[in-house]
């Protein structure tokens, strides 16, 4: 009888250790942020970020999405996602059947995919940004780090064929973003015609697990498995179904690998394991030497935009 006892006892601080443990990270790490995503990237990564040619390249970059943003006729939809919540995106239209979503980063908003936004207009391509859910003008309390999101994505894809039965659809991303490309990729949506990742991690749980020991100085057991148990219970998803290389060993769409060399948030390996997971299709990879995370566009953009156009000249 003790002996139950005690296993009784044991069971009941576990089970409230997990509930306190795990509740904690889930509500710091996919509860929905007033904080932008720079607050979670090491500051030694941010001080990377700032040099003269930077900086010239960035004001650039703003020029153009100014002018794009003064000179292009936008609507601004709303879909409803599967568990009730509103979505709202801005759409570019234009004629013909190329079509492109952007997909924005974790603590973004659609105006940080403006910028590529404007190049794939540029190119003939009518461009949606949606706001991921727990997101800028979306609705939702949990962050779906790309899985959620992946469902979310076809249903605005499905928003596009309604509009035109004949979309060919490039969706790219980055970060967050680049995770939820991969996972839609390897669902295999109709009008799907190519993919574009930018710096996007391996799996939710992978990337928790750098982010707790760089953060918190933790390792993955236990803490990160009461997070998982708490993520499904709260949110709906468990940190390791969310894998952008589970999803790519499903997909023969052509995809464009990009990483920066120096990224220290989603570490630059995870480029190679994401790109060696898809084995069927066309396929490319570009490492931007320099680059930090999130960087690419930034560091080098004539190479980045000169790549994906013609990736996607190739394969579109």
């Amino acid at each position: 009888m003790a002996f139950l006892v005690v296993v009784l006892i044991f069971l009941v601080v576990i089970a409230i250790a997990t509930y306190a443990v795990g509740s904690f990270f889930v509500d710091y790490s996919i509860v929905r942020k007033k904080r932008e995503a720079s607050s979670f990237i090491p500051a030694d990564e941010i001080k990377a970020w700032d040099n003269e040619e930077k900086n010239r390249n960035k004001e650039a970059r703003d020029r153009r999405v100014e002018e794009f943003l003064r000179t292009t006729p936008a609507e601004h939809p709303e879909i409803m996602s599967s568990d009730g919540l509103v979505l709202r995106a801005s759409y570019y239209p234009q004629s013909g059947h190329k079509h492109a979503i952007m997909i924005h980063g974790y603590c973004g908003s659609r105006k940080d995919m403006q910028s590529i936004a404007s190049m794939y207009y540029s190119w003939g391509y009518s461009v949606l940004t949606p706001d991921n859910r727990a997101h800028g003008e979306s609705e939702g309390k949990y962050i779906g780090m790309g899985w959620l999101d992946k469902d979310d994505i076809q249903l605005w894809m499905e928003w596009i064929r309604k509009r035109d039965s004949e979309a060919k659809i490039v969706l790219q991303g980055c970060s967050m973003g680049a995770a939820t490309v991969m996972m839609t990729a390897g669902d295999n949506p109709p009008g799907l015609a190519a993919a574009v990742e930018d710096c996007g991690y391996t799996s939710v749980w992978d990337i928790f697990s750098d982010e707790l020991k760089s953060l918190f100085h933790l390792p993955a057991f236990p803490v990160l498995y009461m997070c998982n148990i708490m993520a499904r219970l709260k949110a709906g998803y468990s940190l390791k179904e969310a894998s952008s290389i589970r999803q790519l060993r499903k997909t023969s769409v052509p995809m464009l690998f990009i990483h920066g060399s120096n990224d220290k948030f989603v570490r630059t390996s995870m480029i190679d394991e994401n790109y060696e997971a898809k084995a069927e299709g066309p396929r490319e990879k570009l490492i931007v030497e320099g680059a930090a995370h999130g960087e690419s566009e930034i560091v080098s953009p004539d190479l980045y935009y000169r790549t994906i156009h013609d990736f996607l000249e190739r394969n579109v």
